[in-house]
């Protein structure tokens, strides 16, 4: 399958990570004035704000859409150089907590955490026990996110002690299409074993 890199997604990873290559190009006459345009508003965040067009872009730039498109690759392009391109520092964490149980859910953030927990390791949390039910959680998944100069890391936690047999039988229940992505992140320990016939529901 060809793949072809639009200009709008080449602006939506630029800003993603703005503050960064706009210090690493901001001095390069080339890119200067496109870097200053999309440093003007927060493009990639207000809603309501429009995204910048090419024709908007060639306007403020003074040259046509099709060069405006060939400077964004090229900025594009440059930046991921091997030898010359970015050098990316992420200098902020934060530790995104989605807890999950009986179709209530919290989110916590954190950081400065000395011990990441890894899947399948169990988590009491206290002062969740009233706005969830219960205060015993495992690991289920762990993902990372890079934006700006944050390095977020998600995890998702789900209710109960974690049990390898589970965790493999819903991986395998969303390749066999026994159950969709949605019910993959959405069915609580319950529902999930009552779904799959697992255990003492293997007959209802």
């Amino acid at each position: 399958m060809k793949h072809t890199i639009t200009s709008k997604w080449i602006m939506i990873d630029i800003l993603s990570i703005f503050d960064q290559v706009y210090q690493k190009y901001k001095e390069d006459p080339e890119f200067s004035l496109l870097l200053e345009f999309l440093k003007e508003k927060d493009y990639l965040n207000d809603d309501d704000i429009p995204f910048p067009t090419l024709k908007l872009l060639s306007e403020r730039l003074g040259i046509e859409s099709t060069d405006v498109r060939k400077k964004l690759l090229k900025l594009y392009n440059k930046m991921f150089d091997y030898e010359n391109g970015l050098i990316l520092e992420f200098k902020r964490v934060e530790i995104e907590f989605w807890v999950h149980y009986l179709n209530r859910y919290a989110i916590f953030i954190c950081r400065n955490l000395k011990h990441l927990p890894r899947i399948g390791e169990n988590i009491t949390i206290p002062f969740l026990r009233a706005k969830l039910g219960s205060d015993y959680y495992y690991v289920e998944d762990i993902r990372h996110r890079f934006e700006g100069i944050t390095h977020f890391i998600e995890y998702r936690l789900n209710f109960g002690t974690y049990n390898s047999y589970l965790y493999n039988r819903r991986h395998k229940a969303v390749e066999e299409g026994e159950i969709t992505s949605s019910d993959f992140y959405e069915l609580d320990y319950f529902d999930l074993r009552r779904k799959l016939k697992i255990g003492r529901y293997k007959y209802l």
